[in-house]
């Protein structure tokens, strides 16, 4: 049996959304509404389910919209937020060093336009039990449109050894970042930029043997682009 453990996750969702165009020119695109339902409700209300201890929410363009929506629902669990200048964003990477002080010693994060079809918990006890710096959750290629970014293989003892790279397994990749990713706070305690895109700290982890993999094998529901919000549209009709 699974013990309950504190288990924040952390949301990305500061972007500008510019893959949106006019969707997202006056609102955060994870407040575009979909079936007139704003879609971080469906993301907060997927992960209510598993109990998080707690949630944060690292901010940027729009700020205020998201802080008046989380007002208006009044959500029955901790949520605290960091708001980065809209001007000058400092990136995935950049938006987790920067909220630091809200950070558990370990934390899982996620991006605030996809709503993932996972076991939080079972995600969490896995890193936690594999001691590693970060455990990154991938899906097979075979079920995403997705451009591959990450390389999997077996060793001679049957483990499963894999490589993370953004730019050079378009090619060569058979799994794809999921899009739920569990760090130890300390990863973002080392000299680092203060503006830098989170595939870095990927690569360099998965590089250094400091990551372990956690495969999903069930689709996502995002609405990073135009074409896929329709698509999620459709997908959350009935939810």
């Amino acid at each position: 049996m699974l013990l309950k453990l504190s288990m924040q996750i952390v949301i990305l969702c500061g972007g500008h959304g510019s893959r949106l165009g006019q969707l997202s020119k006056n609102i955060p695109k994870s407040l575009l509404k979909v079936n007139g339902i704003p879609f971080m409700k469906y993301l907060i209300d997927s992960l209510i389910p598993f109990n998080p201890s707690s949630i944060h929410l690292c901010l940027g363009k729009f700020s205020e919209q998201i802080l008046t929506f989380l007002e208006n629902e009044n959500y029955d669990l901790p949520i605290s937020f960091s708001i980065e200048n809209e001007n000058n964003l400092l990136g995935t990477g950049g938006a987790l060093k920067h909220c630091l002080d809200y950070l558990n010693d370990n934390f899982i994060v996620q991006y605030g336009d996809t709503i993932l079809d996972l076991d939080y918990l079972d995600l969490y006890h896995y890193h936690l039990k594999e001691k590693k710096e970060m455990t990154l959750s991938i899906l097979p290629k075979s079920l995403s449109n997705e451009t591959p970014n990450v390389l999997c293989c077996h060793d001679e003892s049957g483990d499963l050894k894999c490589i993370y790279d953004k730019n050079n397994l378009k090619n060569t990749g058979n799994f794809i970042d999921y899009g739920a990713i569990v760090f130890k706070k300390k990863v973002f305690m080392n000299d680092l930029p203060s503006k830098f895109d989170l595939s870095i700290i990927q690569s360099s982890l998965s590089q250094d043997a400091k990551s372990s993999f956690y495969v999903i094998n069930k689709k996502y529901i995002e609405i990073g682009s135009i074409n896929s919000f329709y698509k999620a549209a459709k997908e959350l009709k009935n939810v």
